[in-house]
């Protein structure tokens, strides 16, 4: 049986490699994938219930995008990354992000204010509970519920690249020693956006992320403990079956 997380609707004649795309971007963003793990075209045309061109199709796509890498000997697989690449990565977020969030201050309407208190809220009892599954989705929305009140087209495509590939290293954010971390920021943020205070709402956003870097480093750094180690997310872990792509 295909897999619910990633199997998307049947779409119409041309356009399944659009939705296998967007699935698995998604993916990518909520951090259901991890750094080194194998992409394999058989095992997900059969999971999207598809034939194997779109998926190739799709593939190539995120590849071009740099949000997967073709690598020589194992096959389309997530991009692994040194500490001077997350570092960069950080630090550009923190800046563009940052701003995204400062002008979400200042333009943000009060329906999408609720919207985003309701994640923050779904996400805290996602880590009272323990239940990791849908925490990194959910702060993906409450991200993106942010940068999209900024108002700015521009910025948002951006901003998808940038989490393309991170997410994959805030899997690590699911373990139970982590889960939750981050919880007091979005709770910064949600005040300086209710008093639209730009600067404010940018420091707990910056905040939010360069807590979560400090542990995507430490574990780029080294091997993590056992209780830390990075995982695929509950009905993905499938996806990283051996065998590489083939064209």
């Amino acid at each position: 049986m295909a897999d619910p997380s990633l199997k998307a609707a049947r779409p119409a004649h041309g356009t399944t490699h659009a939705h296998i795309y967007a699935a698995l971007r998604q993916a990518l963003m909520n951090g259901d994938l991890v750094p080194g793990q194998r992409l394999v075209v058989r095992s997900l045309a059969e999971r999207f219930e598809t034939s194997p061109m779109p998926v190739r199709e799709a593939l190539r796509r995120l590849v071009s995008d740099e949000a997967l890498y073709d690598h020589p000997n194992r096959g389309v697989i997530v991009p692994e990354a040194t500490v001077e690449t997350i570092a960069d990565l950080v630090r550009v977020r923190c800046s563009i992000e940052g701003s995204a969030a400062e002008w979400a201050a200042s333009t943000i309407a009060p329906h999408e204010l609720e919207a985003i208190e309701h994640l923050n809220e779904a996400m805290r009892e996602c880590a009272l509970s323990g239940h990791a599954g849908d925490y990194l989705a959910l702060n993906r929305q409450f991200h993106f519920g942010v940068y999209k009140a900024a108002r700015s087209q521009m910025l948002q495509p951006i901003i998808e690249r940038l989490w393309l590939r991170a997410g994959p290293w805030l899997n690590i954010m699911r373990d139970e020693t982590t889960l939750g971390l981050g919880l007091d920021h979005h709770a910064e943020i949600l005040d300086g956006l209710r008093r639209a205070d730009g600067p404010r709402t940018r420091r707990a956003l910056v905040a939010d992320i360069s807590d979560a870097a400090d542990i995507m480093l430490r574990a780029a750094a080294g091997p993590p403990p056992r209780s830390a180690r990075m995982r695929p997310a509950a009905g993905t872990r499938s996806i990283a079956l051996a065998g590489p792509l083939r064209p």
